[in-house]
């Protein structure tokens, strides 16, 4: 009996160190770049605190993959100058199918004169066509100018996101 039950230990202790190698090993790469511009903001101030601000935001771009391809995008969102921001991106490709990630941030913020930086967690949550039950995650990472005033004032943001997915057997 003891035997039995040790067999067990080992075999769970065993799925836990490596069953998430297996699972990861058929994951695949998604790296794109997307060029976005505010579409919509609204804002308001939060009355009888200093410096805190609250809105949604409708950003629309351009995402490039590392294969050529494009995919149109819409990025809606909510902000909080205190708490950061959350939202989801849309990806439309030209066979139709779609990709919705979850992002939400900041991770990381810095400026330096130039640009405007941050980064954040991304979430790939649902798509259809060939993304149909995609799962992952990624990162992305922001660079807005702050040295043009017409691109700063329309809010043009370059991104990289990169991060991994799974797709179930078909």
């Amino acid at each position: 009996m003891k035997k039995i039950t040790m067999a067990f230990v080992l075999a769970f202790v065993f799925s836990l160190s490596f069953g998430p190698l297996a699972i990861q090993a058929g994951a695949e790469t998604m790296n794109f770049k997307l060029v976005s511009m505010v579409e919509k903001l609204e804002m308001v101030k939060v009355t009888e605190t200093e410096g805190v601000t609250i809105g949604v935001i409708d950003r629309k771009g351009l995402s490039i993959f590392d294969n050529g391809e494009i995919a149109t995008t819409n990025c809606r969102g909510t902000f909080d100058t205190k708490k950061g921001f959350q939202g989801y991106s849309s990806l439309t490709f030209e066979d139709g199918s779609t990709l919705i990630i979850l992002w939400k941030g900041p991770t990381s913020r810095s400026r330096d004169g130039k640009f405007d930086q941050y980064g954040m967690t991304a979430e790939y949550v649902e798509g259809t066509g060939r993304f149909k039950g995609i799962k992952g995650n990624g990162t992305y990472t922001g660079k807005a100018p702050q040295w043009d005033a017409d691109y700063k004032a329309k809010g043009f943001t370059y991104y990289e996101v990169s991060g991994t997915y799974t797709l179930p057997s078909q």
